[in-house]
């Protein structure tokens, strides 16, 4: 950071470039440069320098741009090198992910001991695999996302279940006792809020971010991303059903 007029300014911006603690402005050659005879040459000719946008910061930090200005040495600097990091973050910024629409079978009243088919509407922002790619100025870092595992809390304090994608959701004449994601409660909810126990879903997402100029990793991480609606589900007892 820079210090002008008792703030603090970034000393590179990517739109603006380097910033002049001198006069508060930023100076960034333009891009394409000004045509030879152009006034924003001064006079001078492309082999004596080179011509720069100025965008100056006021007393409240408010921008303004000023007319283009010839320079015969750079006022700043050539760009920072890019930071591999912050751009696979940039990419991580551009891949969506949703929460999960959570769906159960039996969708109202389950019962003890009986398998309960769990699973949520698969599209590309809640399984398989994303990636999204952030260019830099001489390189570019492509994060890669790809879904490994979903655990459900099932509201009954058991541990809920684990589970590798979305499930399926359940037709007639499935096997009701194998559902490829499922759990079975061994209690009742009679006592609890509405009659019911609450189910929630986290996603977790693995990424990883990769430069390309030599291929390896920037980082990993795993990114978790919950259902935003519990959904309620009655549990009941076989007798308490007639």
């Amino acid at each position: 950071m820079c210090s002008w007029n008792g703030q603090q300014w970034p000393c590179w911006d990517d739109d603006l470039g380097w910033f002049s603690t001198a006069d508060g402005c930023y100076y960034r050659a333009s891009d394409p440069q000004p045509p030879v005879g152009d006034p924003s040459w001064d006079g001078h000719d492309p082999s004596q320098g080179a011509v720069y946008e100025v965008n100056c910061r006021g007393a409240g930090g408010e921008l303004t741009p000023k007319p283009p200005m010839f320079f015969a040495q750079p006022p700043g600097g050539p760009p920072p090198p890019d930071r591999p990091y912050d751009l696979g973050m940039k990419a991580l910024g551009r891949i969506h992910f949703d929460a999960p629409e959570l769906h159960a079978a039996p969708a109202t009243t389950a019962v003890v001991g009986a398998p309960v088919w769990l699973w949520y509407a698969a599209t590309p922002t809640t399984s398989g695999t994303q990636r999204a790619t952030a260019q830099g100025r001489t390189l570019s870092v492509t994060a890669t996302a790809t879904l490994t595992s979903v655990h459900w809390d099932t509201g009954d304090g058991s541990g809920g279940a684990d589970c590798t994608g979305p499930g399926s959701a359940y037709r007639k004449g499935d096997p009701a006792d194998r559902p490829p994601c499922g759990h079975t409660y061994r209690a009742a909810s009679a006592g609890q809020k509405d009659q019911a126990f609450y189910l929630t879903a986290t996603l977790t997402w693995h990424v990883e971010a990769v430069r390309s100029d030599t291929g390896k990793r920037v980082f990993t991480l795993d990114f978790p991303v919950s259902s935003d609606q519990p959904m309620p589900l009655k549990v009941a007892e076989v007798q308490a059903l007639n």
